[in-house]
Order: C-alpha cells, then structure tokens, then sequence
C-alpha cells in the first residue's frame, strides 16, 4: 500500500468539504423550488419569486459560510476558529443586505419573502438529518 502525502489529504478533505456544502445547499434550493412552484401555482408569479428569493438568500448565505468555515482545510484550532467566525459575520451580512434590498427597493412581498426564509432554513435543518 502506498504512503498518502501530506497535501493529497488535505485536498481529499478540502473536496469532501466542498461536496458537503454542495448538498446542503442543494437541498435547501430544492425544498425552496418545491415550495416556490406551490405558490406559483395558488397566489401567483410575483409571491413565487419572493419564496424564491428569500430561499435563494438564505442559501447564498449558508455557501458563503461553508465557503469560508472549510477553506482552511486542515489548520490548526486557531486558524479553524478564525474561519468559523469569519463565515459567520460574512453570512449575516449577506443576509441582511439582501433582505434589506428585496424589501427595500425591490419592494417584495414580506410573507413569501419569510416563508422563503424559512422553507430555506427547514431544508439546512433536513440536509442535517440525511447529509451529515
């Protein structure tokens, strides 16, 4: 059996890592598209794009911090911590930018936008219980 080199591994867990955020946030878009295509068809487009919106922020944001919390790789506890924070304060910013601007200028409708949100935040808690 061959011996593993140092960066082999660490880019085999930077991989896994990668694949890991992948699914959850495949799962998240996928609980929002289901919930989006329902409204679609009872309230309309415009409420539609609004569960779609508030689903797709949610999601952007979970990427951005699994984005920057895995990008270390194998690090020492401080360097781990330092992304681990960085990704939570680069993802609550994210947030409340864009649900500041899609109700905002965008002019959304706020309860779609909210049940967005939350479809969003029930399929993270989903991706949970089946991906990790």
């Amino acid at each position: 059996m061959a011996a593993v080199r140092p960066d082999e591994a660490k880019n085999e867990v930077r991989r896994r890592n990668q694949r890991l955020v992948l699914r959850f946030l495949m799962t998240q878009i996928c609980c929002v598209a289901v919930v989006a295509v329902l409204v679609a068809a009872v309230y309309g487009m415009r409420y539609a794009h609004a569960v779609l919106s508030g689903g797709v922020v949610v999601a952007a944001g979970n990427g951005l911090f699994g984005w920057r919390l895995f990008a270390p790789g194998v690090a020492p506890v401080r360097v781990l911590a330092r992304g681990l924070y960085a990704g939570a304060a680069l993802k609550w910013l994210w947030v409340g930018a864009a649900l500041g601007l899609a109700l905002g200028p965008a002019q959304m409708a706020a309860l779609p936008l909210l049940v967005g949100v939350v479809v969003a935040q029930i399929g993270f808690w989903l991706g949970l219980a089946f991906w990790y």
